[in-house]
């Protein structure tokens, strides 16, 4: 009588194991395709922030050459002007956020490496067993 409580007992634990294992394996599964889709959003977002940068250049550039052309200045970096100095300011708050993202997709991409590796060390520990 023992002996096939203890029989059942092993068989008990042996079956949760598993099923531990493959559950924590489906959550990393989760987790990785998560974060794949965030860097796949993050790389679009600095898409668009890169668009929005050549935009603001080329239109800073334009003004420069208008004014220039308009005022007779011989020096371009003399112009005191708000509409220049707001397309500068947003486009160095863009490249600061562009700077922020490629972070973001850094840390992510290595979180993604942890979690495979992790996702792989269980799985040799269920061929093991």
């Amino acid at each position: 009588m023992l002996n096939v409580v203890s029989n059942q007992l092993k068989q008990l634990i042996i079956v949760s194991y598993y099923e531990s294992l493959d559950s924590c394996a489906k959550q990393l599964d989760v987790k990785i395709n998560a974060m794949r889709e965030y860097v796949s959003y993050l790389e679009e977002k600095r898409y668009q922030i890169f668009n929005l940068i050549e935009k603001y250049t080329i239109e800073l550039d334009n003004k420069y050459i208008d004014r220039i052309e308009d005022f007779k200045i011989a020096y371009a970096n003399k112009i005191d002007d708000h509409d220049l100095v707001w397309l500068q300011e947003q486009i160095n708050k863009l490249e600061s956020d562009s700077a922020k993202i490629d972070e973001a997709i850094q840390c992510t991409l290595k979180q993604i490496a942890n979690a495979i590796a992790e996702r792989t060390m269980l799985s040799e520990m269920n061929s093991l067993l």
